[in-house]
C-alpha cells in the first residue's frame, strides 16, 4: 500500500469522526438493570472513584481473614532451614525412583568399574518435585556423583547421573566445563545447591501480600514478572509462574494473596528484586536504592509486596470467600440540586436510614456495567450474534467497537475542532485503522489499530493473509484469544439474567419469595415455591434466579419459564441456541445466582470536607510509611459532603450495585470520569 494512500485514509477518517457526534454508550438501563429493592427513594448525587485511592478493596481469605499490609519489613535474608531434625538419607530413599538399578548407582559412586561411569535413568519423572528430590538424594549421598536432568529421544523426562571424576576427565579434554569465566557448575552459587540450604530445601511456592495502586491485575502481574526476571521463553516476560485467586479492579487500590512458583528464589530474593534493591533510583540518578528507601517510600510501580512465606501450592482461582470494600463518595447532594444547599442534615440522616435498609433487605444482585464493556457496542450484542451463529455480524460489530476509544476520546473534548486536533496518537491511529477497514485494507488496519484493541488486531490478523476469504468469518473469530470470545456470550447470558431479575421485581417486587421463584434448599440443589409452600419459611436471599444452560432445569411451566422464552425471542434466539452451537465451546452450562445479596458488616460515615483533593481514607501502605498523619474531617459547615462505606461481598457480587441501590443514579463508569471531570473544573 502506498504512502499516499495511508495519508488519504486517515484524511478521510479524521473528516468522518470530526463530522459525527461521539456515539452514545451502553445505559443501566440497556444493561437490563432496571429495579431496586426499594422503590421511592430520592436519588442522590455522588462521584464514585474520584480518586484511585477512594476505592479500597481487601480480599478475604478462605478462612475468612481480610487480607491487610500490617508491616513493610523485609524478610530475613536466606540462612540454613531451621526445622525438626529428619532421618538421614540413605540409598533405600532412591529404591521408588530407580528400582533396582540403585546398586549400580551405588558402584558408581564407589567406582567399581568404568561400565558404572554413566548411567541413565529411563523411567519417566513428570514431576518437577519428584525431580528436584532426586537431585538432592544423590547430591547427599555421593558426592562423587552429579545429576542432571535430560530427555530421552521418546520425550521421557529422565535424569542423568555421571560420576563426577568421569565428568571432570570430559570437561578437562574440552578445555573445561566452567572455568574461569563461572561457566556451567564450576560458576554456580553452591550456596543454591546445598541441599540444607533455603533456596534448596524450602516448599516450592511463595505466597505474598500485594498491594497494586491503579493497576489492573494482568498488568500488575506483568510488572512482577519483570521484576522477578521470570523465565520469558521467547517473550518479554511471563506471568505463568504467578497465580491469584481473583482479579481485583483496576482504579483502585487493592490487596490480595499471590502465589510464586519460586524456582531458587529466597524470601528474600522476591523481596529485594520487587523493592529493586542495588538497582538505580532513576535513569538520571548513580544512587541506588536501599533498604531504607524500600521502607520509608512508595513502591516501584504502585506494586507493594509484604508477609512473604513458603507453601507447597499455588493459589486457585477461587480461592477466597470474598471482598472487603471501603469506598468514598465525593461531593455527595440531592441528585435535584446543584450543590449541598440548606438540606445537609437532612441529607446525613436519609443517607443513614437507607443503608440501615440496604443491610436489612439487601440489594439486587445484579451484574455490573463492567461485565458490558466500556464502549459504544457492548459485549452482549456481539453474545447474541455468535450464538445466533452470525459470525459476520460479529465480526462487524468487534471492528466497529474500535470507534469507541475515538468517540471516547472526542466527547471529553470541550470543542470538537479541539479534539480533532489534540487527539491522543493511539486515538488518531483508530480512527484510520477504521476507515482502511472500510477500504478493506486490512493489512493497513492492522498496523494502525493500537496494541491495546486486542480483538480487532486477532480479526485482522486472520483477515490480512493472503489464504483468508469473506466466506470464512468463523475463522477470522476464532483467531481472537479463547478467554475473549468466551467473554461474549457469558456477557449475553448475564444480560439476560438481569432482565429476568428486573422483569421478576417489577411483577412482584423484591420483598418476598412468590410462588413459581425457585430457592435455595441446599446442597447444590434448588426447587420451585408451589401453593402448598409456606412462603414465610424463605427470605429473598434464598432466591435464586437461573442462568439458562445445559446444567440448568427450568420449570415446564409457569411465569418465570414464559418470561425466559419471551426474553430470548426478543433476541432471535431460542433455548436451543444456547446449548447447540456447532462450536462446543459456546454451549453454555448455566448455573443458579442470588437475586439478592446482603451485605456484611455494613458501616457508613458521613464526612465534611473542603479540599478537593485531600485524601478520605488511607491504604495500608500510607499507614505504614513514615510521616503518615491520620485522616482529618471538618466541621458540618464544610461546604462538600462525603460518604464513607465499608462492607463485605462474596466474589461473584458487584459493590458498585450496592452503590446503585442507595444512589438511584447511573454506576457506568464514563458517567462518573464525566463526574469527575466536571468537578475538577
Amino acid at each position: 500500500m502506498a504512502a499516499s494512500d495511508t495519508v488519504e485514509i486517515d484524511e478521510r477518517a479524521a473528516k468522518r469522526v470530526k463530522r459525527s457526534e461521539a456515539p452514545p454508550r451502553l445505559t443501566e438501563s440497556e444493561a437490563g438493570l432496571l429495579e431496586y429493592v426499594h422503590a421511592g427513594w430520592r436519588p442522590v448525587h455522588a462521584i464514585i472513584k474520584e480518586r484511585y485511592a477512594d476505592f479500597l478493596v481487601h480480599e478475604i481469605d478462605t478462612d475468612g481473614h481480610v487480607v491487610h499490609i500490617t508491616s513493610l519489613d523485609p524478610p530475613p535474608k536466606p540462612s540454613v532451614v531451621e526445622s525438626v531434625p529428619e532421618q538421614p538419607a540413605t540409598w533405600d530413599d532412591l529404591v521408588p525412583y530407580f528400582g533396582e538399578r540403585v546398586a549400580q548407582l551405588q558402584a558408581m559412586a564407589q567406582g567399581a568399574s568404568e561400565e558404572t561411569a554413566t548411567f541413565i535413568v529411563s523411567c519417566a519423572l513428570p514431576d518437577k518435585a519428584d525431580r528436584t528430590r532426586v537431585h538432592q538424594l544423590i547430591r547427599t549421598l555421593a558426592s562423587s556423583l552429579l545429576s542432571e536432568a535430560t530427555t530421552l529421544e521418546d520425550g521421557t523426562a529422565a535424569i542423568r547421573v555421571e560420576r563426577a571424576a568421569a565428568v571432570a576427565g570430559a570437561a578437562a579434554s574440552r578445555g573445561g566445563r566452567g572455568g574461569a569465566h563461572g561457566g556451567g557448575r564450576g560458576g554456580r552459587d553452591r550456596r543454591r545447591d546445598d541441599p540444607t540450604s533455603e533456596a534448596v530445601s524450602a516448599p516450592p511456592y511463595i505466597h505474598f501480600v500485594l498491594q497494586k495502586t491503579n493497576r489492573d491485575s494482568q498488568e500488575a502481574m506483568h510488572w512482577l514478572a519483570r521484576f522477578l526476571k521470570l523465565d520469558s521463553r521467547g517473550r518479554a516476560s511471563s506471568t505463568h509462574m504467578l497465580s491469584v485467586a481473583g482479579t481485583k479492579d483496576k482504579r483502585a487500590v487493592t490487596v490480595q494473596r499471590v502465589a510464586l512458583q519460586r524456582g531458587r528464589r529466597t524470601l528474600y530474593d522476591v523481596w529485594s528484586m520487587v523493592n529493586h534493591i542495588g538497582h538505580p533510583i532513576s535513569s538520571s540518578s548513580a544512587q541506588r536504592r536501599t533498604l531504607d528507601h524500600a521502607l520509608t517510600t512508595r513502591a516501584e510501580r504502585g506494586l507493594r509486596i509484604a508477609h512473604l512465606q513458603y507453601a507447597s501450592q499455588p493459589l486457585q482461582l477461587g480461592d477466597l470467600q470474598g471482598n472487603q470494600f471501603t469506598i468514598v463518595l465525593r461531593n455527595v447532594h440531592w441528585a435535584d440540586q446543584e450543590a449541598l444547599g440548606t438540606e445537609a442534615a437532612s441529607l446525613r440522616t436519609t443517607l443513614a436510614e437507607h443503608v440501615a435498609e440496604i443491610e436489612r433487605d439487601g440489594f439486587l444482585n445484579y451484574f455490573g456495567m463492567q461485565r458490558f464493556g466500556t464502549g459504544t457496542i457492548a459485549t452482549h450484542q456481539i453474545g447474541i450474534a455468535v450464538l445466533r451463529g452470525d459470525f459476520p455480524q460479529a465480526l462487524h460489530l468487534i471492528l466497529a467497537s474500535g470507534q469507541t476509544e475515538a468517540a471516547s476520546s472526542a466527547e471529553t473534548e470541550s470543542q470538537e475542532a479541539e479534539a480533532e486536533a489534540e487527539a491522543p496518537p493511539s486515538v488518531r491511529a483508530t480512527r484510520a485503522a477504521l476507515a482502511a477497514v472500510e477500504a478493506q485494507q486490512y493489512e493497513e488496519a492492522y498496523r494502525l489499530f493500537p496494541k491495546t484493541c486486542v480483538a480487532e488486531r486477532a480479526v485482522l490478523e486472520k483477515m490480512k493473509a493472503p489464504h483468508w476469504s469473506p466466506t470464512d468469518p468463523l475463522g477470522a473469530f476464532q483467531n481472537i484469544p479463547r478467554t475473549l470470545r468466551l467473554m461474549y456470550v457469558h456477557a449475553y447470558q448475564s444480560y439476560l439474567w438481569n432482565r429476568m431479575v428486573s422483569e421478576r421485581v417489577r411483577r412482584f417486587g423484591a420483598m418476598q419469595p412468590v410462588v413459581g421463584d425457585l430457592v435455595d434448599v441446599g446442597g447444590g440443589q434448588v426447587r420451585m415455591l408451589t401453593d402448598d409452600d409456606d412462603l414465610h419459611t424463605y427470605t429473598m436471599t434464598d432466591v435464586m434466579m437461573p442462568m439458562p444452560g445445559m446444567d440448568v432445569t427450568l420449570p415446564e411451566s409457569g411465569w418465570l419459564t414464559d418470561l425466559y422464552h419471551e426474553l430470548l425471542e426478543q433476541d432471535g434466539l431460542t433455548p436451543l441456541s444456547l446449548v447447540s452451537s456447532r462450536q462446543p465451546e459456546y454451549r453454555l452450562k448455566g448455573t443458579y445466582r442470588r437475586m439478592v445479596h446482603k451485605p456484611k458488616d455494613l458501616r457508613c460515615e458521613v464526612l465534611s470536607y473542603t479540599d478537593v483533593t485531600a485524601p478520605l481514607c488511607a491504604t495500608d501502605e500510607e499507614r505504614l510509611l513514615p510521616g503518615f498523619e491520620p485522616i482529618h474531617t471538618e466541621e458540618d459547615e464544610a461546604p462538600f459532603l462525603a460518604l464513607k462505606l465499608v462492607f463485605q461481598l462474596p466474589s461473584s457480587a458487584y459493590a458498585t450495585m450496592l452503590l446503585r441501590e442507595l444512589l438511584r443514579t447511573d454506576t457506568s463508569a464514563h458517567v462518573h470520569k464525566a463526574l469527575t471531570k466536571q468537578a475538577s473544573q
